[in-house]
């Protein structure tokens, strides 16, 4: 034992004195191949050899300064290396001094062909933390971009500050970091594997200085396995069936996410159950989505230490103590939060202050105990763009409430549920966002046109806002006036004076002539004693507070969704009413492959948590990997415009959520839910019983109409037989019932059914 004890440390020093043998040091393996600080060079000298290839650039006071006026003017700097060397690490302080907007962007170059072009490039732009705010890019060889890689920094660089920018390039492998943090890890570099470097600047001043390159001996490690993946689900007929949450470790089949109740041991550790959290973490990696719960201060801090610790963010936090959700996102803020209610009684200040403080916390689900949960209570989380999981064993009565998630301790019970429903189901019509009123119907943003979607039973009136020449908000889509009215002009340049005199209506028909633009004060007040909510588009600059007061001196804080293309308005608004549902807009391209859609997603809900807004994508941007993950991770979105139906139909089928239509009426005129006097009957063998049964038209009013239906029972229910709406007992035994409505809707039938009906049979 002793010798054993005595060779181990033996061992130890005879690899490390072997590896620092046979391993080089930096500065004999890592040749220094351009230090530049610009100090010895007088103003206006650039370095020997480096070349202006294209805009304005300059040396002063120590700095290299490169100056682009617009995007379609930028200043570029050609800074040569040896022939035939490629593997390099290529690093620089950067300083924006000014930028056009926070889109603009300065970029290390890399492998540089022809002194020119094609080549690649880390690009950041001066708002990091967009969506696209850091990327690895490539100039082709036609002289055209492509962006296979983007990510977000989790702030924007601020002016007047120095960012160290690097780039490790080594065969196919690129690193690309800020401020020593790696952002872009990428194999994508494989058509030049040499080249000179550069710097280039897009519509901004940037001073660059401390220019360091090295060669690269050693190769970078392999990438990283991507976290991001599906997890499996049961088979179901429904449309965008509740994700499963099972409570027990033990029971996963199933679930797509598992329910983790964090407790702190005697000796200081996280456990779930008598397991380790890390080791839990470790054991459901690729299989199921961790959800933690956390109700104590010194368990947050001792998750925080975990999640330190582990590659994955995709996580879920739940907790009834809306600070403790505040903690662990401000140390991470890509994990989602969920906030848990379990009080005896929910009232609509409850509901109220819920909404709010899921927005404060930047969390995007309520967690709610089964005996809370009504279809009313889903839908008014639903209309604000919150995610509603339930906590109970009833599954059916759950499914029909419209949950987007069921946390429940026998997941083999729900998937059970799941199996039994007809195909092309529809426990609830989606809600639906009418697009600027009905413009299919009626001349867009319109009093006439947002009281006919109302009328017509949307869930949601969109709307857009614009600023005049006199600093009043008005509604209007476009920047001018020519398209909807009878005028012409920037709206930015008329007055409200000159801008309500002219006609909305007229162009769209005779019918409608004399409809005015209105006034953004006149929409609110138009839907201020109604039972809707409004997502409201903020269209121009510097506008965010105007709207925010408007709102609140309607008293309409809890009747609204706020949404912009803007990330600058975005962050405005989540800065100005953190207690307010806040979306994103925007549209993007769908990868190829299935694993890339998927990892897209990652990035996207990355993005969304970070921020704290919706993602509000174009329809075209959604693909079926997207909808599942972010239905799987508790999110909803609305996505815009539909104005075909076929690919409306097509997304509805793979779990679409809030579509926002042009075509109200496609969905409207669908039944929202169906509803039997009974749920339970006993029948004796040989007898038989006729079930009828009644459709809600509409989610805001309680109105009933009697509907054709007819009865519905699975393959595996031997013991009954039906016909119509008859059921004719046949053995002894239970058999679960639906009562089925089928309609047309987007020119594809679809089937409503009925919470099941238990039928006991009996001799």
């Amino acid at each position: 034992m002793r010798k054993r004890i005595y060779l181990i440390p033996m061992l130890a020093i005879l690899f490390m004195l072997t590896y620092l043998l046979q391993t080089p040091h930096a500065s004999a393996n890592e040749n220094k191949l351009i230090e530049e600080n610009f100090n010895q060079l007088t103003n206006g000298q650039l370095p020997d050899g480096w070349e202006i290839l294209e805009g304005n650039a300059t040396t002063q006071d120590g700095k290299l300064i490169l100056s682009s006026s617009s995007t379609s003017s930028p200043s570029r700097v050609l800074i040569p290396v040896p022939d035939k060397i490629g593997d390099y690490v290529f690093e620089a302080d950067v300083t924006f001094k000014s930028a056009v907007d926070n889109a603009r962007w300065v970029s290390l170059m890399y492998r540089v062909q022809n002194d020119n072009y094609p080549y690649y490039q880390f690009a950041v732009r001066k708002g990091t933390s967009a969506l696209n705010g850091v990327e690895f890019a490539i100039r082709t060889e036609s002289n055209t971009w492509s962006v296979p890689a983007k990510k977000f920094y989790p702030e924007d660089f601020r002016y007047g500050q120095a960012y160290r920018l690097k780039v490790i390039a080594k065969g196919e492998r690129i690193q690309q970091y800020i401020n020593g943090q790696l952002v872009i890890d990428t194999d994508l570099a494989n058509q030049w594997l040499e080249g000179n470097l550069g710097f280039q600047v897009s519509g901004a001043t940037v001073e660059f200085d401390n220019v360091l390159v090295t060669t690269r001996a050693n190769d970078l490690p392999p990438i990283e396995h991507s976290n991001a993946f599906l997890p499996d689900e049961p088979d179901t007929n429904m449309v965008n069936a509740p994700t499963i949450i099972s409570s027990d470790t033990n029971l996963l089949s199933g679930a797509s996410n598992v329910l983790l109740d964090a407790q702190l041991n005697e000796s200081g550790n996280i456990i779930v159950g008598d397991i380790l959290l890390l080791d839990m973490l470790a054991s459901i990696r690729g299989k199921a989505i961790p959800t933690i719960q956390v109700e104590n201060q010194d368990v947050a801090n001792g998750v925080i230490e975990v999640l330190d610790t582990v590659s994955t963010k995709d996580i879920h936090i739940i907790s009834s103590n809306q600070e403790i959700i505040n903690q662990i996102k401000a140390a991470h803020p890509q994990v989602r939060g969920a906030i848990l209610y379990n009080k005896e009684h929910l009232n609509k200040h409850d509901l109220k202050k819920l909404v709010t403080d899921a927005n404060r916390s930047r969390s995007m689900s309520i967690v709610l105990p089964e005996r809370l949960i009504t279809d009313k209570t889903v839908y008014y989380f639903h209309t604000r763009a919150i995610a509603v999981w339930g906590i109970g064993e009833n599954i059916h009565d759950l499914l029909h409430a419209g949950v987007d998630g069921i946390i429940t301790e026998n997941p083999s019970k729900a998937v059970t549920a799941y199996s039994l429903y007809p195909e092309n189901t529809f426990v609830q019509r989606p809600i639906v966002v009418a697009h600027r009123g009905v413009p299919s119907l009626a001349p867009e943003n319109t009093m006439v046109g947002y009281h006919l979607a109302y009328d017509l039973g949307a869930d949601l009136i969109e709307t857009d806002v614009q600023q005049t020449k006199d600093g009043q908000l008005i509604i209007m889509h476009d920047t001018t006036v020519n398209r909807t009215t009878n005028g012409t002009g920037n709206v930015a340049d008329l007055t409200l004076e000159e801008i309500r005199s002219l006609d909305a209506g007229i162009k769209f028909g005779p019918e409608f002539a004399g409809e005015k633009v209105p006034t953004f004060r006149e929409f609110l007040q138009g839907f201020k004693d109604k039972d809707i909510i409004l997502l409201i588009e903020v269209k121009a600059e510097n506008i965010e507070e105007q709207v925010l007061q408007e709102i609140k001196d309607e008293g309409m804080e809890d009747m609204v969704v706020l949404q912009s293309f803007s990330i600058d308005t975005v962050k405005k608004f989540r800065e100005i009413a953190p207690g307010i549902s806040v979306g994103y807009l925007y549209s993007a391209s769908v990868p190829g492959s299935e694993q890339q859609r998927i990892q897209d997603a990652e990035q996207m809900l990355n993005y969304a948590t970070t921020i704290g807004a919706r993602l509000n994508s174009s329809y075209g941007s959604l693909s079926e990997e997207s909808i599942t993950y972010m239905r799987q991770r508790g999110i909803i979105n609305m996505h815009w415009t539909f104005r075909s139906q076929e690919p409306f139909e097509e997304l509805l089928k793979k779990g679409l959520i809030g579509p926002i239509t042009d075509y109200t009426q496609w969905l409207t005129d669908a039944p929202t839910k169906i509803d039997t006097p009974i749920k339970k009957r006993n029948l004796k063998v040989g007898k038989t019983a006729t079930i009828q049964a009644k459709t809600f038209v509409n989610y805001r009013v309680d109105e009933k109409q009697n509907i054709e239906t007819t009865l519905f029972a699975s393959e595996n229910e031997q013991n009954v037989q039906i016909e119509g709406n008859t059921i004719t007992a046949l053995s002894p035994g239970q058999a679960q019932i639906f009562a089925m409505h089928t309609f047309e809707m987007l020119g594809k039938q679809w089937n409503l059914v009925s919470v099941p009906i238990e039928v006991n049979i009996s001799n």
